[in-house]
C-alpha cells in the first residue's frame, strides 16, 4: 500500500485516510496551509491512487493490518498514531482501533460514521456493484466530485470538483468493487466509540448530503462525551469547503492527544 511521509519533528505520527474513489491527493491543499509538528502519513488505499486492487481482498481488517504493519516499520512496534479519516476513511480507522486499541491514540471522524450499513445501504451498494460488473462504472463516478459540496460552495470548488471527478475515474473496476465489498462488511463499531469516545472528534456539515442532521444528532446522544464540530454551510467535506477553520480544529484536536 503507497504511503507519502512528510518528516516532521516528533510526537504521535497521524495517519490520513480517504474516502471512497479519492485519494491521498485529496489532503495536499489543507494540509500544506499549516506547519505541523508531528510526522504525516498519507495512505493510498487498495484500488485508489497509487495502491493496485488486491486479489483476493480481505476487506478493511486486511488494510488494517498492513497499515499497522507500514507504521511498525517505521516507528516500532509501540509507537501510538493518531488517524484522520474522511467518510469511508473514518471507516478504516474505526476499524484500526478496533483491532489495535492499544496502538490508535485520537481519531478524527470527517463526516463519517461507527454505525453498519442499513439494509437499504447494502443494496444499494449492490446495484453499484452490478453496474460496474456490466461496464457502466462511468454511472457512478460521473457525479462524484462538486456533489460533496453545499450548492453555495461549488461554484468556487469548480476546480477541486473536477480533479476529484479525474480521480474518481481513475480507479479501477475490481478496485471499486472490491471497496464496495469492504464497506458491506466492515463490523460494528458502536464498542469502539463507547470506549474512545473522549479520543474522538466528530466534524459533520449542515448540508451533508450523506449524514442528515437527524442522524448526527442520534450519534451524539449515544456518545456524550465524544468530541463534535458542525460547519452549518459545508456539505460531506469540511476539509475542502471550510479548509482553514477545519484545520485548526483538527490541529488543537490532535495536539491536546
Amino acid at each position: 500500500m503507497h504511503i507519502r511521509r512528510i518528516i516532521g519533528k516528533g510526537g504521535a505520527p497521524v495517519l490520513f485516510l480517504h474516502g471512497f474513489l479519492e485519494s491521498g491527493e485529496i489532503w495536499n491543499s489543507w494540509l500544506s496551509r499549516q506547519a505541523w509538528i508531528a510526522d504525516l502519513l498519507i495512505a493510498d488505499l487498495p484500488g485508489h491512487g497509487k495502491s493496485r486492487e488486491w486479489e483476493n481482498d480481505p476487506g478493511f481488517s486486511g488494510w488494517s493490518e498492513v497499515l499497522m504493519n507500514q507504521v511498525d516499520e517505521l516507528y516500532g512496534e509501540a509507537k501510538q498514531v493518531h488517524l484522520v479519516g474522511h467518510s469511508m476513511g473514518g471507516y478504516l480507522a474505526l476499524e484500526m482501533a478496533l483491532l489495535f486499541p492499544r496502538r490508535i491514540g485520537r481519531i478524527v471522524l470527517l463526516h463519517s460514521t461507527p454505525m453498519p450499513d442499513t439494509s437499504l445501504q447494502i443494496q444499494r451498494r449492490k446495484r453499484q456493484i452490478a453496474l460496474i460488473e456490466k461496464g457502466r462504472k462511468s454511472l457512478l463516478v460521473q457525479n462524484v466530485g462538486l456533489s460533496m459540496f453545499a450548492p453555495e460552495n461549488r461554484d468556487r470548488l469548480g476546480d477541486i470538483g473536477e480533479e476529484l471527478n479525474r480521480e474518481a475515474r481513475k480507479c479501477s473496476d475490481l478496485g471499486m468493487v472490491n471497496t464496495l465489498n469492504a464497506i458491506m462488511d466492515r463490523a460494528d463499531y458502536r464498542a469502539v466509540m463507547t470506549r474512545k469516545m473522549r479520543e474522538i472528534l466528530l466534524i459533520t456539515g449542515g448540508q451533508d448530503p450523506f449524514m442528515p442532521a437527524e442522524y448526527y444528532k442520534f450519534l451524539l446522544s449515544k456518545y456524550p462525551e465524544m468530541s463534535h464540530f458542525h460547519f452549518e454551510g459545508c456539505g460531506h467535506a469540511s476539509f475542502l469547503e471550510v479548509p482553514v477553520l477545519s484545520l485548526q480544529i483538527v490541529k488543537r484536536f490532535l495536539d491536546e492527544g
